[in-house]
């Protein structure tokens, strides 16, 4: 019976299967010890993933859709549950994507504004509910300018795997590609 042995090309000793292994992991291994090994952040993400909160991202626009579409058609019940909806979103941990006083003050004036949203619509009072549309939108801007520019920014001095990390979690909460021409809105 023939004896069949995997081939492999040995240079130094080392199998390209060894290479291969050894070139993908090293650059993942290195980046997890540069996060381990960071100092103290000020604004720490919470365990929120980014695909997480790019899917949670997805559902607060569709509840804004909601109160547009409810804006534009005086459908006061709608306006009402989309900012229910936006505000009870705010207060779920998928929301909570840094932990500082600026995030913190940010998403309550958000949570205040769909507040006010949802009293224009109970009011079935359509012009202070489109202005008070424009002032959530004008939060979300904010909060998302925020995350964007201010935290991304204050990355100065920090190992690379950190930096990474929080570029990556900014970036998929609001990716830089949306702000058209370099304008910072």
């Amino acid at each position: 019976m023939q004896s069949c042995k995997k081939a492999t090309t040995r240079t130094w000793g080392w199998s390209m299967t060894n290479r291969v292994t050894l070139s993908s992991t090293l650059p993942l291994t290195l980046i997890g010890l540069a996060i381990l090994v960071r100092p103290g952040v000020a604004a720490e993400p919470t365990a929120a993933q980014p695909d997480d909160v790019a899917v949670f991202m997805q559902a607060k626009l569709n509840h804004a859709n909601d109160v547009l579409a409810g804006l534009a058609l005086a459908d006061f019940d709608r306006i009402r549950r989309g900012s229910q909806k936006l505000a009870l979103a705010s207060q779920a941990s998928s929301w909570q994507v840094l932990q500082s006083e600026e995030y913190a003050r940010q998403s309550v004036a958000f949570r205040r504004a769909c507040e006010r949203l949802e009293q224009a619509a109970r009011e079935k009072n359509l012009d202070a509910a489109a202005l008070t549309w424009m002032e959530v939108t004008m939060k979300c801007v904010h909060c998302h300018r925020y995350l964007r520019d201010d935290v991304n920014s204050s990355l100065t001095g920090l190992p690379l795997g950190t930096k990474l990390f929080l570029r990556s979690t900014a970036d998929s909460i609001c990716p830089r590609s949306i702000n058209t021409a370099g304008s910072s809105f």
